[in-house]
């Protein structure tokens, strides 16, 4: 799923030109925007859902999705993957709770990362680079 693709020109165009600024170009089976076009004053994006032939394409073009936050052309589009009612339902939640948290805990930066909202003093590094830092702290200090 891709969302919020601008809504103009040939969709498989723009599909293809997104996911050659991750590196890939996966073969396409089919694509197509979901729901109903919205006639109001501020033009809102469709969802897109994508039909690609691998699922090892599908994986690779999310684990390179945060490329896109770089990029002026699509630094407002994200990618998902495709879930079941039950898994989106569960995902909505999750949101939620993060925006609550954001709200209750501004002070900090809050993300969601394996199903889990990760919580980290603004201005510092990633939790990902401080799990790193503190290994690196914790490992002896080389031969000499």
């Amino acid at each position: 799923m891709i969302f919020g693709l601008e809504d103009k020109g040939d969709l498989r165009t723009n599909v293809r030109g997104l996911f050659k600024k991750l590196g890939e170009e996966p073969y396409i089976r089919h694509c197509e925007r979901i729901g109903r076009p919205v006639s109001s004053q501020v033009p809102r994006s469709r969802p897109v859902k994508v039909t690609l032939n691998t699922g090892n394409a599908v994986e690779l073009l999310l684990k390179r999705s945060y490329l896109l936050r770089g990029d002026k052309e699509y630094n407002s589009v994200y990618l998902n993957p495709d879930r079941s009612e039950e898994e989106r339902r569960s995902y909505r939640e999750l949101v939620n709770s993060l925006k609550q948290k954001i709200k209750e805990e501004p002070h900090l930066y809050h993300s969601i990362r394996k199903d889990e909202i990760i919580s980290s003093p603004k201005g510092k590094s990633s939790p990902q680079k401080q799990q790193q830092a503190a290994k690196e702290d914790s490992s002896p200090p080389p031969p000499r």
